[in-house]
């Protein structure tokens, strides 16, 4: 008996395997590949990158898409890529612990950009820094740390996949930055992906998109005249209550998506009152409640799921709203916010947009996780 009350307050028993974390030790290998015969050259500086010889430099850079070729066939590295060919190519380092001090007080935010190359690189793609490739693109953004190539792409000839950049958790967002940046890697016809570091060095991928989500619902334009007349008539005797209005006795409501039943009434939000008293009017509103009216979306609050609204396609009895929205405004404001924003969305299996207005338009922007 005290056995199984003891398993009753304590809950099942189970086992976890905690993940390994990759601490990636200098001096050791990170792949089962066996080391070459002799030793190979170690990197030398020159011109603010690392120099490689042929022929080492020749494979490197035509197998492994690693370095920009010389004119005598070496290749100039960026520091993540020499950590990644200390790494996964056997190439030395002269006191490796010096070496990373001292490129870590030339380069800030070193440490980010090697997680970043390690991660991305796992499983055989090949990801260029810009540095390498300011001659082939030169309109891509400088606020792109690296293209990524797919391993069944010929880097050389191909023109790219995606564009990437690398965050940390604490960094500050602008976000009318952000949808330049999502806007001009569209542009180039690569996927915006972002590299996300933590405090525990550990790396979470997303990718970007600008989303434009729609719906089915009625408008006040798509009612008969004896409609319309109708649903003057209940908002011309509507009753003002905390955060909105209340009209009572509503046999029939025209406008599903505007409202909710209670009380053998209908509520609506300060919001959803002010938008049907501006079409009633026959006035413009621009705002984003009223052009997300406008684009025939049902719109609930998200309170239980840390956003403005959650927006729905068609009837809440139909389907769960795919989409979170949040307002520029009341958006996280670093990196570390956002993320936990995204975490939450996909949690229930909805996508988190950010609201703002954009070179003039409406714009939804979509970050999801992609690894």
């Amino acid at each position: 008996m005290n056995e199984i009350l003891g398993w009753a307050m304590t809950g099942r028993q189970r086992n976890y395997t905690p993940r390994v974390r990759t601490t990636r030790p200098l001096g050791a290998q990170r792949t089962p590949n066996a080391p070459p015969g002799s030793q190979l050259p170690e990197p030398v500086p020159m011109g603010g990158q690392w120099y490689l010889p042929p022929p080492l430099s020749q494979r490197l850079n035509e197998k492994s898409a690693l370095g920009k070729r010389t004119k005598d066939g070496g290749i100039l590295l960026t520091p993540e890529e020499v950590l990644f060919c200390h790494w996964y190519r056997h190439v030395p380092l002269t006191n490796p612990e010096v070496w990373l001090e001292h490129e870590m007080v030339q380069n800030p935010g070193l440490e980010a950009k090697v997680i970043a190359m390690d991660v991305l690189r796992n499983g055989g793609e090949r990801v260029v820094p810009m540095i390498h490739l300011k001659d082939r693109f030169p309109t891509i953004s400088a606020n792109t740390w690296a293209l990524r190539f797919e391993r069944h792409e010929s880097w050389r000839q191909h023109g790219g996949f995606s564009q990437i950049r690398v965050q940390r958790t604490h960094d500050e967002v602008n976000w009318e930055e952000l949808n330049q940046w999502v806007q001009s890697v569209h542009e180039h016809n690569h996927v915006p992906e972002l590299c996300v570091i933590d405090d525990e060095l550990d790396a979470t991928i997303y990718t970007l998109s600008h989303e434009k989500p729609k719906g089915d619902q009625i408008l006040l334009d798509d009612l008969a005249p004896d409609l319309y007349d109708e649903l003057a008539s209940f908002i011309s005797r509507s009753v003002p209550v905390e955060n909105g209005v209340f009209i009572s006795d509503v046999a029939s409501w025209p406008l599903p998506a505007i409202g909710i039943d209670h009380f053998s009434g209908r509520f609506l939000r300060n919001e959803e009152h002010e938008y049907l008293q501006s079409l009633a009017a026959n006035q413009h509103a621009g705002d984003l409640y009223a052009y997300l009216a406008s684009q025939r979306l049902l719109l609930r609050p998200g309170f239980k799921f840390g956003c403005l609204w959650r927006a729905y396609e068609t009837g809440i009895s139909v389907e769960h709203a795919p989409w979170l929205i949040q307002p520029v405004e009341e958006a996280a404001t670093n990196w570390e916010g956002i993320c936990l924003a995204v975490r939450l969305a996909e949690g229930v299996n909805k996508r988190w947009l950010c609201a703002s207005e954009f070179e003039g338009e409406w714009t939804f922007l979509n970050i999801r996780r992609s690894g």
